[in-house]
C-alpha cells in the first residue's frame, strides 16, 4: 500500500528532489515513487537523455505536455537553449510547473501555456482532456480506467501559429498517444531534432509505421542510440 504524504504549503515549499541540478519543490501531485524516482535520476530518464545530448544553447524549443515542469527545467538549465515554450493540458499542474521555474531561476527562459496544441488545418477552439488522479494517465482519449477521470475543455493552440511564432528548432513530445494525430497534420519544416515518446499501445503496429513513414517522407532519420523505452529521438541530417 502506498504510503501518503504531506503535502508543504506554497509559501515554505520543501525541496523534495534535486535532478541534474534543477531542485524540486513539494507538490501534491509528486507521489513518493516519483520522487524516488527523480533522486535515483530515473525519473522520465530516456526524454532527458536524449535532450541533453541533443539540444544546443542556440535552439528554440518547443515542449508538448510539460507535466511536472522537471524536464523542461532541466532541459533550460543543462542546455540553455535560446528560449522553451511548452504547453501543458492539465490546469492542476501549471503552477506547480511555474514554481518550480521560478524557484530554480528558469522563468525568463520558459513560457507555459495552458493550451493543446492541434496541427490541423482549421482546429476547434477547444478540445475535450481528460484528466485523471495520476496525472501521468491523463490524455485527450479515454483508455481503459479513464471512465472516472474528470473532463475538461482546454483552449487550444494552432501548431500553424505556434510555428511562426516561436520558430522552433527542437519538438519535445509527451502527450499521451496525440503523437499520431499531430504528426498526420504537422510541417516541421525548420525543426531539426524531435524527442517523442510514442504509445504503442493505443496506435499499435500501423500507427507507428505511419509515424515513422512520416518523419521520414520530412526528412527525418531516428537515432538509434537515445531511441529506446518508448522514446524515440529523430533527427534531420544537414544539408
Amino acid at each position: 500500500m502506498t504510503q501518503r504524504r504531506e503535502y508543504t504549503t506554497p509559501d515554505a515549499p520543501e525541496i523534495v528532489a534535486t535532478y541534474h541540478g534543477v531542485e524540486v519543490p513539494d507538490a501534491p501531485h509528486l507521489g513518493p515513487t516519483m520522487i524516488a524516482n527523480m533522486k535515483a535520476g530515473r525519473y522520465e530518464r530516456r526524454e532527458v537523455e536524449a535532450a541533453l545530448a541533443l539540444i544546443k544553447s542556440r535552439d528554440r524549443v518547443v515542449e508538448m505536455g510539460a507535466g511536472t515542469g522537471v524536464v523542461g527545467a532541466v532541459i533550460a538549465k543543462n542546455c540553455q537553449p535560446e528560449a522553451i515554450t511548452s504547453f501543458e493540458a492539465n490546469h492542476k499542474l501549471i503552477d506547480h510547473a511555474r514554481a518550480l521555474y521560478d524557484h530554480n531561476g528558469l522563468a525568463n527562459l520558459i513560457s507555459l501555456r495552458y493550451q493543446i496544441v492541434i496541427s490541423e488545418p482549421t482546429p476547434p477552439e477547444t478540445v475535450e482532456f481528460f484528466i485523471r488522479g495520476n496525472f501521468l494517465g491523463s490524455g485527450m482519449t479515454i483508455t481503459k480506467g479513464q471512465a472516472t477521470a474528470e473532463k475538461v475543455q482546454v483552449p487550444v493552440a494552432a501548431w500553424a501559429d505556434i510555428k511562426a511564432e516561436c520558430q522552433p528548432t527542437v519538438l519535445v513530445m509527451d502527450i499521451e498517444g496525440a503523437e499520431l494525430g499531430f504528426f498526420r497534420h504537422a510541417d516541421l519544416s525548420g525543426i531539426h531534432t524531435m524527442i517523442v515518446e510514442l504509445h504503442r499501445h493505443i496506435y499499435h503496429r500501423p500507427g507507428m509505421r505511419e509515424i515513422r513513414d512520416g518523419l521520414a517522407a520530412q526528412g527525418f532519420v531516428e537515432n538509434p542510440q537515445l531511441s529506446r523505452g518508448g522514446v524515440f529521438a529523430f533527427e534531420r541530417p544537414p544539408q
